[in-house]
């Protein structure tokens, strides 16, 4: 078995996309016959047992130069500064038998320890609006040194690579895409029509628009769709699941209620937050058709859940979604309202769609022998 290092620090809850990546893809891992990678988690002591919970069954080791301003946190920055090198985590990856750190930047040149660096999306590339000077200084300087010090880069699309080939050209020999395959329970245990009814108070056909409440994420458009086709005489229901805070612009949920409410859609536009994972892909499945408005993805997670489930899908016309091809998908603008109430009164006026769902433990397992045949090229280089 290869030893492979993943640093997860923080509150789980606080990176949720973050969480269901990596519980997918270590899932995906355990679902191949011939396995031979063993995950390995390095955290923050306040924050092991929650890590740990998550994922039961792999090791997980809390580590003091993890835990931010410990007196051993302050030594590894500052020898990290000083050489350029995190000498106390790869001493610690190296008593574990760790022969491969990944998904958690680099160690430096010249570390013993093979690194396989992951850059989810450059958004702040696209949206430079969406982040405050800090941020996109901090994005910018530590994408560089991954992609320069990194034995390897993943980027889930290769739309993500276009954009890696213009911010670090040096590094295109060294990237590696890796599709990501979500990971959904069988139909059997999502929670049906009538539950959800009883459950969340609504009754009828609905869409469903399951992003985080995040500037990015475009809800407006999704408002101003509903306006449209209020304005024409018609009314749909959208239900809207995922975290209402947005870190980078705290007022942005109040706002966008505030137009909801000068609108009067406050019957059309309804907000159920954050539902269990379980209840989310319910709603997904028994909707007439999954909204991903956003204006910017790096792989768009709901979207591949729609897959899985034979959903229809209304994305906005981003090339990472024309890359995923979603079976059945319509594309709007994303600044466009009129373009996507057409699509959602097609969708309304028409029988449903006969979508077949993904052989979704197929891909799952692809996507665990796709990353492990990433790793074995890497330590076999």
């Amino acid at each position: 078995m290869i030893r492979v290092g993943f640093v997860l620090v923080g509150a789980p809850e606080a990176w949720l996309g973050g969480l269901n990546y990596f519980r997918s893809l270590f899932g995906a891992l355990e679902s191949i016959e011939d396995r031979r990678i063993e995950p390995v988690l390095l955290t923050d002591r306040r924050n092991a047992a929650a890590w740990s919970g998550h994922f039961p069954g792999i090791l997980c080791v809390s580590t003091p130069p993890l835990d931010r301003w410990s007196p051993s946190w302050v030594l590894r920055k500052g020898i990290q500064s000083l050489l350029g090198r995190d000498l106390l985590l790869e001493r610690r990856l190296r008593r574990l038998g760790v022969a491969c750190l990944s998904h958690s930047g680099s160690l430096g040149p010249g570390s013993a320890i093979r690194t396989l660096g992951w850059i989810p999306d450059f958004q702040h590339l696209h949206l430079p609006e969406c982040f405050s000077s800090r941020e996109l200084e901090k994005r910018g300087t530590g994408f560089m040194r991954l992609c320069r010090e990194c034995d390897r880069v993943l980027v889930s699309s290769e739309d993500a690579k276009k954009d890696l080939a213009a911010f670090c050209p040096a590094a295109l020999d060294r990237v590696r895409v890796l599709h990501f395959v979500p990971r959904t329970p069988p139909p059997e245990e999502l929670p049906d029509l009538e539950t959800l009814h009883r459950i969340y108070g609504f009754e009828g056909v609905y869409f469903h628009l399951p992003n985080q409440f995040w500037k990015h994420k475009n809800h407006a458009v999704v408002i101003e769709a509903l306006r449209v086709l209020r304005e024409s005489g018609d009314t749909a229901l959208v239900l809207a699941t995922g975290l209402t805070r947005d870190y980078r612009d705290p007022g942005h949920f109040d706002a966008l209620m505030s137009r909801v409410r000068d609108a009067g859609l406050e019957n059309d536009f309804r907000v159920l937050g954050l539902v269990p994972f379980r209840d989310m892909l319910g709603l997904m499945r028994s909707s007439r058709a999954l909204i991903n408005p956003s204006l910017f993805e790096g792989w768009s997670t709901t979207a591949e859940e729609a897959r899985r489930l034979g959903v229809p899908a209304l994305l906005s016309d981003l090339p990472v979604h024309r890359e995923q091809a979603i079976p059945g998908a319509r594309y709007f603008p994303p600044g466009d309202p009129a373009a996507l109430a057409a699509a959602m009164r097609e969708l309304l006026g028409a029988p449903s769609l006969d979508i077949r769902p993904d052989d979704g433990d197929q891909a799952y397992r692809d996507f665990g022998a796709a990353y492990q045949a990433l790793v074995v090229e890497l330590m076999g280089a």
